[in-house]
């Protein structure tokens, strides 16, 4: 993907942070139907972020900004996933 040269480092910092995301398992079904484990992912540590902006020595404003668009591109993904989930819970689930 192309990203602007004014992303580069929010986008970066989203992407390398992936392995610090935790994941909340969460299981649906019971009796003798269906049962399906879903694993959610939860929001960046925000600390983590604001460790991978000190290790790239990022001023002030740019440490700002990072950190606001991480967040901004985290939610925007775990709502992109939940809506995922919620798909394939549907699939699995319909009556």
């Amino acid at each position: 993907m192309d990203v602007l040269p004014a992303y580069r480092l929010p986008w970066r910092c989203w992407h390398e942070m992936a392995g610090h995301r935790r994941h909340m398992v969460e299981i649906y079904g019971g009796g003798m139907g269906a049962i399906r484990g879903v694993s959610r992912p939860q929001p960046l540590p925000v600390l983590a972020v604001l460790a991978w902006c000190d290790a790239q020595d990022l001023d002030g404003d740019e440490r700002d900004f990072v950190v606001l668009m991480v967040k901004a591109m985290d939610r925007v993904f775990l709502d992109l996933r939940g809506r995922q989930i919620r798909a394939e819970l549907d699939q699995i689930f319909r009556k």
